[in-house]
Formats: C-alpha cells, sequence, structure tokens
C-alpha cells in the first residue's frame, strides 16, 4: 500500500517504454489540432491505457504501483497551468467520484458534464450546454422518482423539468413571481382568495407562467424532435421528424420511467433489468452531451469567445478494477456509438486502469500503435468507434518515474488581444463600414434609380405562341382515351400471340364534364395524353426487349374534383385482390384534396404502389406505398418566398421596380392544397405578411386560428379584392400570392380592375401551378396593371436547358398533339409521362431480377430507388426515397412575347443539367431541399 500511496502522491510519473513520447505528441495534437477543422470533423476513438502491460490480454490484477493513476494526474497536469487554471476544458474523474456514482447508480456522465462547465479556459466565454442541462433535469426527476413510484406522465416530468430551468434562468425566474409564484397551498386555498388572487389566478398566470412554460415545451420539441440538424433525440429513438411527431417530454417520460427503453419498443411494464435501465440514462445524457459540445466547439465567425475555443474538450477516467458495474467502464461503452452516431468528433477521451477493467475494445500491442490511431482519426468511422487498449509498460526494479512529461504542457493559440476589445474593434469597424454604404446608397435612392423590373416591363396582353384548340376539352380527352385503348389492344395482341408478360397500371383521373364545352382549358387532358405517349414508347421498348414488361392502362373516373375518389380506391383493391388481375400500381390523383389524400391512404393500406402526377402537398404523402414525380409543396413554397425576396418583382413607383416587402397571401382553408402551400409560403416569406382566408361558395370554415390579427376571413371575392387593395395602398411594395384555385383567380381579377379604388394601380402576383394553366390558355389576357409569375414544373419546350429526354417528348408529343398545342408548356403531361416511367422502371427490374412482375416485388423495386432521365427533369428517387431530390421548379412571367423563365431550379438532367443559381447573372442561390 505504501508504494501505491507514493505513486498517486507522484502525479506526473506516468509513462515509460515504447512510443511514450509518440503517444504524449498524439495526445497533445488531439487536444489542440493544427487544423481547427478537425475538431468538427475527425471523430477519435477513446483511448485506455491498462497498467499491466499486457494490454488487457491476461492480468486482471489489481494496480499496485499506482501508475493508472498516476497517468490520468499527469494527463492532467499536462492540461493546466503551472500555477492553477485551465489550458483547454476538460474534466477528469478518479475512482472515488466513479464509486460515488456506482453507490448512488447516478450515470457518470452528470458528473463529467459538471466538470466541464467548471473553471472554463479563460477568454473562452460561458460553456452552455442546452441540451444536457435539460436531460440532467429529466434524469434526475427521474431518478428521485425511485422504482416503487407511479411513472411520470409527459405532463408532470415537463412541470418538474420547467423548475429547473426556471432556476437558472433569471426572466423566466421574474416572470413566474409576477405572475403569482408557486399555486397556493391546500391550507391557503381554506381561506377566500382576495381580489388580488382573483386577478393574478385569471389574467397573470396564464400569461406570465402557462405560456412561458408551455413555450418553452414547444422549443424543446423543435428542437429535439421536429428540426433535421438538432434532433438527435428524434434520429436515437428512431421517431420520425416533423410537425406530426409527439411532444418530447411525453416521449422522455416512457424512457426514463421503463417505458420504451431498449429497442424503443418497450412494452410499459418499467421492469428491465436495472442495469439496462443505467445505460438507457447514460446514453440519454451522453448524447446530449455530445452534441452541446459539438456545437461549442465549431468555430464562431462572429464572437470572439467562441473564436478562441481551438481545443478539444477532455475527459480523463480512472477505472476500477474490474466489474460491469464500473460507472467509467459503462461510459466508455455508451461514448463509441453515440460518438458515432452524433459525428461528434469534439472530444478526447483517454481512460486509465488495470487490466481487469471491463473494457471491450480494439488491442494495440504499443503506446505508438495507439498514437497513430490518434493522428489518422476519420470523420466517418466504420463499424464501432471501439476503445484503443493500449499498455502502460512496468518499470523495471529500482527505475524511477519522470515527474514531468518530456514535452511540457500543451499549447492552446495564444491570442495577443482580449475579447472585449475584439468586441470594440469590431463594431467601430461595422459602423464605418455601414456609414460608406449609406453615403452611397442613400443618393442613389433618393436619386430615383431603380432597378430593372425582373423579366422585363409589366404591360401587354399575357397570351403566348399557344393556341386554343377548336375541339372543346371533353373532346380532346376522348382522343387521348382512344389512343389509350387502342394500345391496350396492341397488348392484348402481343399476348395473344407471342406470350409476352403484360400487367395493369390503373389511372384515376378527374372527370371532364360534357357541359363544359365552353371551358377553356382543364388538368386532365395533358395529364391523359401524357399518359398515353408513355404507355406507347414503353410498349414499343418491350416489343424491342423481352426482359420488359407491356403495360396496360385502365382508366377510372374519379368524377368531377375527385368527389369518388376514394370509392375508386376501394374498387382498385378490390379488383387487385382478385387471381389473375394483373394490377401493379396506381398513377394519377393530380389534385391536392381531402378525397384524393384518403383515396391514396385507402391504396397504401392495401400495400398497391402510387405514384402521384401533379399533386403536390406534402400532407398527399400516404407513406411507404406513394410516390410522386412533382415537386412539393414545401420545396415550392421555399423557392417562391426567396423569389419574392430577392427579385425585383413589385412596383418601386417610379418606374423600376424592387424585391417584395410585405406580402398578402389569399388562400381557403377547406382546400388541402390551398391552406397547406399558403401556411408554407407565409412561413418562409417571415416579416410582413398577412392572411385572407377565403371558402368559395359559402364553404364554412370555422374560425381563423390565431394570428394575431394577420389572418381574417372574407365573405366573398369582393371583400378579398377590398382587402388586398386596402393592403397595396398601405404598402405599394406588396406581392399577392394566391394560393386558391385559378376559378376563383379569375373572379379576383376581374373585382380587383374594376370595382375597388385600386383601379390602375399595378398589382404583382405570384402563384402557382393552379394558375399556369389558365395562364397560358389566355385566360389573364388584357390586363396592362397585372404582373403575373406562376410556377411551373417543366421548361417552356426548346428551352437549351432541358434534356435530351425532355426534348425528345417534346418532338413526340409536337408530332402527335401539335407544336403549338396549348398543353405542351404546362408541364402536367411530362409529369405523367414520368409517373408512368416511374412505375415501368420498377415493373421492368422486379421482372429482371426475379423473373416476377408482382406488385410486392414492384415495390421492392421502389423501395430499392430508381435513379432515371425523364421529361420533367432528373427521377432521382434514393433508397426509400418517396419524393425526387431537386425536382425542377421554373417560375414564369408572361409576356406579350409568350412564357418567359425568369427563374428555374432542379435537376433537369443526370449530369449537366443540375441548375444552382438564378436571376440576372447567376446572382442568387437556389435555395436547398431540407
Amino acid at each position: 500500500m505504501a508504494v501505491a500511496r507514493r505513486g498517486r502522491q507522484e502525479g506526473a510519473r506516468f509513462l515509460e517504454g515504447d512510443g511514450a513520447d509518440e503517444f504524449m505528441a498524439a495526445f497533445k495534437r488531439a487536444v489542440v489540432p493544427e487544423d481547427r477543422r478537425a475538431a468538427a470533423r475527425d471523430v477519435l476513438p477513446p483511448v485506455v491505457l491498462l497498467a499491466d502491460g499486457g494490454g488487457g490480454g491476461g492480468g486482471g490484477g489489481e494496480d499496485p504501483d499506482g501508475r493508472a493513476h498516476g497517468a490520468v494526474r499527469g494527463l492532467e497536469r499536462c492540461l493546466r497551468r503551472e500555477r492553477g487554471g485551465k489550458l483547454v476544458p476538460y474534466a477528469a474523474l478518479g475512482a472515488a467520484e466513479a464509486a460515488r456514482a456506482a453507490r448512488g447508480r447516478r450515470p457518470l456522465t452528470l458528473t463529467v458534464g459538471q466538470r466541464l462547465c467548471e473553471d472554463v479556459p479563460s477568454r473562452t466565454g460561458r460553456l452552455r450546454l442546452r441540451d444536457f442541462q435539460l436531460m440532467r433535469d429529466v434524469v434526475e426527476c427521474a431518478l428521485e422518482q425511485g422504482p416503487e413510484a407511479p411513472q411520470l406522465t409527459g405532463e408532470q416530468l415537463r412541470d418538474r423539468c420547467y423548475e429547473g430551468r426556471r432556476g437558472r434562468g433569471p426572466v423566466l425566474r421574474t416572470l413566474w413571481r409576477l405572475g403569482g409564484g408557486d399555486p397556493p397551498t391546500a391550507q391557503s386555498t381554506a381561506q377566500s382568495p382576495g381580489w388580488i388572487a382573483l386577478v393574478l389566478g385569471a389574467v397573470a398566470r396564464p400569461v406570465l407562467q402557462v405560456l412561458p412554460r408551455w413555450w418553452w415545451a414547444r422549443r424543446c420539441t423543435r428542437r429535439l424532435l421536429w428540426s433535421r440538424s438538432t434532433g438527435w433525440f428524434a434520429d436515437w429513438r428512431d421517431i420520425g421528424h416533423g410537425r406530426r411527431a409527439e411532444e418530447f417530454f411525453d416521449s422522455v417520460a416512457r424512457l426514463v420511467t421503463g417505458d420504451g427503453t431498449g429497442d424503443g419498443t418497450g412494452d410499459g411494464t418499467g421492469d428491465e433489468a436495472p442495469d439496462e435501465a443505467q445505460d438507457e440514462l447514460e446514453q440519454l445524457l451522453l448524447r446530449a452531451l455530445l452534441a452541446d459540445l459539438k456545437a461549442a466547439v465549431r468555430p464562431g465567425r462572429i464572437s470572439p469567445w467562441r473564436r478562441r475555443r481551438a481545443t478539444r474538450f477532455t475527459v480523463l477516467l480512472e477505472l476500477a478494477d474490474g466489474g460491469s458495474g464500473d460507472p467509467a467502464a459503462r461510459f466508455l461503452r455508451e461514448y463509441g456509438p453515440a460518438a458515432e452516431e452524433l459525428s461528434c468528433a469534439a472530444v478526447v477521451v483517454v481512460a486509465a486502469g488495470s487490466a481487469g477493467a471491463a473494457v471491450p475494445g480494439e488491442r494495440c500491442a504499443r503506446l505508438s500503435d495507439a498514437a497513430a490511431a490518434l493522428d489518422h482519426a476519420t470523420g466517418s468511422p466504420e463499424g464501432d468507434l471501439e476503445p484503443l487498449l493500449a499498455p502502460l509498460v512496468p518499470l523495471p526494479p529500482g527505475a524511477r518515474q519522470r515527474s514531468v512529461p518530456r514535452s511540457g504542457p500543451v499549447s492552446p493559440p495564444d491570442f495577443r488581444m482580449g475579447p472585449v476589445a475584439e468586441v470594440v474593434l469590431e463594431g467601430v469597424a461595422l459602423v464605418a463600414v455601414v456609414g460608406v454604404l449609406g453615403a452611397w446608397l442613400v443618393p442613389m435612392t433618393l436619386g430615383g434609380r431603380d432597378a430593372t423590373c425582373l423579366g422585363g416591363p409589366a404591360g401587354g396582353p399575357l397570351s403566348g405562341r399557344a393556341e386554343l384548340s377548336a375541339a372543346p376539352p371533353r373532346q380532346q380527352y376522348e382522343a387521348a382515351a382512344r389512343m389509350i385503348e387502342e394500345e391496350n389492344g396492341r397488348v392484348d395482341q402481343a399476348v395473344r400471340r407471342r406470350g409476352v408478360e403484360a400487367r395493369t397500371v390503373v389511372h384515376i383521373g378527374a372527370e371532364v364534364a360534357r357541359d363544359q364545352e365552353g371551358q377553356r382549358y382543364n388538368g386532365a387532358v395533358p395529364e391523359l395524353r401524357g399518359i398515353a405517349l408513355a404507355q406507347r414508347a414503353l410498349n414499343e421498348e418491350a416489343r424491342n426487349d423481352e426482359r420488359k414488361v407491356w403495360l396496360r392502362v385502365r382508366m377510372l373516373n374519379a368524377g368531377e374534383e375527385f368527389k369518388d375518389a376514394e370509392r375508386r380506391a376501394r374498387q382498385v383493391v378490390e379488383d387487385a385482390g382478385r387471381k389473375g388481375s394483373g394490377i401493379i400500381g396506381v398513377v394519377g390523383f393530380s389534385k391536392s384534396l381531402k378525397q384524393t389524400q384518403g383515396a391514396i391512404r385507402e391504396l397504401g393500406r392495401a400495400k398497391i404502389p402510387v405514384v402521384g402526377t401533379t399533386a403536390t402537398a406534402d400532407a398527399m404523402d400516404g407513406g411507404r406505398y406513394y410516390r410522386r414525380v412533382a415537386p412539393t409543396n414545401s420545396r415550392e413554397a421555399r423557392i417562391e418566398a426567396d423569389f419574392a425576396h430577392r427579385g425585383n418583382i413589385t412596383d418601386s413607383g417610379s418606374g423600376g421596380c424592387s424585391p417584395a416587402e410585405a406580402a398578402v397571401v389569399v388562400q381557403d382553408p377547406q382546400d388541402l392544397y390551398s391552406n397547406e402551400i399558403g401556411d408554407l409560403f407565409a412561413e418562409q416569406f417571415g416579416g410582413d405578411w398577412t392572411k385572407l382566408e377565403y371558402s368559395p361558395g359559402g364553404r364554412s370554415g370555422g374560425a381563423p386560428e390565431p394570428g394575431g390579427g394577420r389572418v381574417t376571413r372574407q365573405d366573398s371575392i369582393e371583400d378579398v379584392a377590398d382587402a388586398v387593395c386596402e393592403r397595396i395602398k398601405e404598402q405599394p411594395r406588396t406581392v399577392l400570392y394566391w394560393a386558391s384555385r385559378a376559378r376563383e383567380f379569375t373572379a379576383f381579377l376581374d373585382v380587383f380592375g374594376d370595382d375597388t379604388s385600386c383601379e390602375g394601380r399595378k398589382l404583382t402576383v405570384l402563384g402557382g401551378n393552379e394558375l399556369t394553366t389558365a395562364a397560358l390558355s389566355g385566360e389573364y389576357e388584357d390586363r396592362p396593371w397585372l404582373r403575373l409569375y406562376h410556377t411551373a414544373h417543366v421548361l417552356p419546350a426548346g428551352h437549351p436547358r432541358g434534356s435530351d429526354i425532355t426534348k425528345e417528348f417534346n418532338a413526340e408529343y409536337a408530332a402527335v398533339f401539335g407544336a403549338t398545342d396549348l398543353w405542351r408548356n404546362d408541364g402536367r403531361a411530362a409529369l405523367a409521362h414520368d409517373a408512368m416511367q416511374l412505375m415501368a422502371a420498377a415493373a421492368n427490374e422486379a421482372f429482371a431480377s426475379t423473373g416476377d412482375v408482382e406488385r410486392s416485388n414492384v415495390q421492392i423495386s421502389l423501395d430499392n430507388g430508381i435513379n432515371k432521365e425523364g421529361a420533367s427533369g432528373y427521377l432521382d428517387f434514393g433508397r426509400g426515397a418517396r419524393v425526387s431530390r431537386d425536382k425542377p421548379l421554373v417560375i414564369l412571367h408572361h409576356t406579350a412575347k409568350g412564357s418567359e423563365p425568369v427563374l428555374f431550379c432542379g435537376a433537369f438532367a443526370q449530369n449537366t443539367g443540375r441548375v444552382e443559381r438564378w436571376g440576372p447573372d447567376g446572382e442568387f442561390a437556389c435555395p436547398k431541399d431540407g
């Protein structure tokens, strides 16, 4: 025992033997990397120094000479200045701290996080561990409950965690006190409350206590479950991101009380093994701590305190002599998977102990091997990030250990100027830059030099080279249906004569009524034409290649506005269940409506693959069995909001144009597409926006959602026009975002131009694909005061950015339906064509790989991912993806010369067709998918 005591007193006498110098140098390079990006990129494995010289291979004894303890204290000394104070942020835990954690059954990460926050290096600012502090409160609540106490509900856990957050925040603490403090006890409530107490209970407490607590809990849910960048808890527990995810405190309450532990599918009984429960809590705290440290070590570009964080965080542990219950050993076991999943490169972990420590890992023969592993760590480790077990070579008899490491302490970069001085200097520089820019810009503004309008000046009829057919939409629809029936006959003939493989794809579309002879446009026409062209091309390929499948198309009419969509879906489910039906999937559903949403879910429950054409609402997602070839509303709204903010589209009042400074959103809360894309655009636009809710036909939608006075309900299209007019008069640089349908937009324009006080005033409108077909048909001609921008899913025919497949499709369409046909630039035909191509690609893949073209095999092909050039752009469906990545989106401006693209972003072709910038001379970057 005297030898062990002497070893503990001589803290820095710890490393001898082959590779000691190399290890110390590698350790210091890991703590203070030469490349600051390495601390955010290169994930380091933990290193375990074993004191028997065998690398953990066969000792199992104690540490009689105290070399493990001396190693921890020697490394700690390297991280401190000679006269105290940390050179780098670290936490050093000896056997005593681990023993206390084991006795209290407390995760060791609690102590590690607390030590990292104490005595941080000077000039690096306060270390804020937001997620760790929250999870620490969660774990403390769970430990206080005890095994016999009733399980905590999510609401109870939220309230108790908020108490801890309130104790650390002076603002929340002050609001709580102003709201009346803690709830009255039973003794105080027995007395009659005074009028002050009544006021506090009725007004102050909901505003100053309940609302802040609700907002705090919602922010926790948004950060840990909804966000894809910070939602590590959702990734760990395999909870889907997005606003449909459950509340965070409900999920974590099930975890810490035993319901949902282990593999994430707990039975709720709460009787899991104690060690497993300890592992779960350790994992929870460790992931929270690593997520915070990963964010903290990221170099700051503005804050001078963050700029001084040029080192990694270091954790030094002393292991017990053996046993799986050692908290330090548990910490090491859980650290590797957590650091790998979070890609956290911000931490260096070194532990020391005897060979009996229960830490599995990769054995190293010498310290130099561990040093090489630290120097060559990568940012994407393959497999588990296992600890490196390296030997502490025993000293020969009579030898003395060095009292000081050969290369001295670590040396973080030295900043000559203090952070406060840097802040002052940066502020002075910023004021100077703003003054110079102001002196340059103000005269330009006062002089009336406005930017050129994006897409050219407004005015003139919004017409183009497209021509309206003399035939009404119903007649054109029937002609396309006859093309499909003729091709079906060709398929039946090939089956009879040649015995080829043939399958059926069902198309569910909307009705084109016979009494709509005067209607100028109907989107069902180009969609059916695109399917007809695709079917003919695909069967021609199958005729030339016996490894491909012939396709029939069965057309089902879902009625006006898809009113019978769910009934048609049930009919498909029933028919597909019959033996020999040959049905492999469904294409169609061109509109985002509640009835089409329900139909897609009916088909999904029956495991029938569906490929949507032009329906764009995110809410149409029908799970694993639904895919779409059109971009989603969220992508479209993100691009449109960026376009409105950056593009010179609104009238500046002096002959030029400027970006929009405000927006008015018109939406129908009873329409799935309209309500969703209107909300998404307002959210992405931010700033000064107003919503006008209008449901045609007197459909009642109830009271509008709370919007702080920014959401109003209108009873008629005349009220909508008046409200838009008033808003434009208040702020001329306002864009009208039309999220409702095209029919209501035509009525709005009739009223706005003639019956409001804004007659003759310029109006800028930005709308979705719903307006495209109507605009191409000349529906909005002879309105010189209208500047109209709207989206499409394809570039106009003949545009040089189109891929070879796009040009081939446009040529085929022109050959069959005419080069000046109205629908050629609409995009619906190309999307329907691509929907058939995607379904056929899955069927051909199933046939080539298995020889069996059943629906299940088609779905497997879709799940495995399909990449294919399409008429509407590159179809990039990765494994499990249900939306094509970077699907093209085009914003058109109509002029007297025709459709003019002013923005186009996305993957128009696989190799050379990806467009990432828009605007004059590519001035702006295209928004990326979330």
